[in-house]
């Protein structure tokens, strides 16, 4: 029986290493180092809220019941149950809310995006209802070119394509399909309120 010392078994395993090391090209542990880089593994987070300060003062607080973060080389954040945002002026008064089924967060291009079931509603009351609206932090805009329905104290505006500034305060539509006045309909139900029972 052939007795190996353990420097002989290092030795061995050391040669053996350095072999197949060299059988690899550099090229090949580029692309393997290039993958290591770009493979997506999401960190997750439950029951998620995130609050958002600027100079000491709260401007916006964002609820969600998951939020996984990918890394590699475009970051994203992803809400997939939805997210609730409230946003804040300087005196710590709500300004806007938001209400989406899905959020998507692209980290260096400071784009979110909010789908299914979209309702925004601004310090006025108004409420804007769509599929889909997109947020350019750099900008300060929000926009989409989807249905939009803008629901305002005295009508409903129905429409296809929407871009605001970021607080849904001044914002236009583009392609209008159809404008209901709320005023006809208050005067018309409070008048036969009877007739519909």
């Amino acid at each position: 029986m052939i007795k190996s010392s353990p420097y002989i078994t290092l030795l061995a395993f050391a040669v053996l290493f350095f072999a197949m090391q060299s059988c690899v090209k550099t090229g090949d542990w580029q692309k393997v180092k290039q993958l290591q880089n770009d493979t997506v593994y999401p960190e997750k987070a439950t029951g998620v809220e995130i609050n958002i300060t600027d100079s000491g003062h709260r401007i916006a607080q964002i609820h969600s019941p998951l939020m996984e973060r990918y890394s590699g080389k475009n970051p994203y954040l992803e809400m997939k149950k939805g997210v609730k945002a409230l946003f804040f002026n300087k005196q710590g008064v709500k300004e806007n809310q938001l209400d989406a089924n899905y959020a998507i967060s692209y980290e260096s291009e400071k784009i979110i995006e909010v789908r299914n079931d979209v309702r925004l509603e601004n310090v006025k009351g108004e409420r804007l209802n769509t599929e889909k609206l997109t947020w350019n932090q750099a900008t300060k805009k929000i926009y989409t070119d989807q249905f939009v329905k803008i629901t305002t104290v005295d009508e409903v505006i129905y429409g296809d394509g929407f871009e605001s500034n970021q607080n849904f305060t001044e914002y236009k539509i583009f392609k209008i399909r159809g404008i209901l006045s709320l005023k006809d309909t208050k005067t018309d139900s409070s008048t036969n309120v009877d007739s519909i029972y």
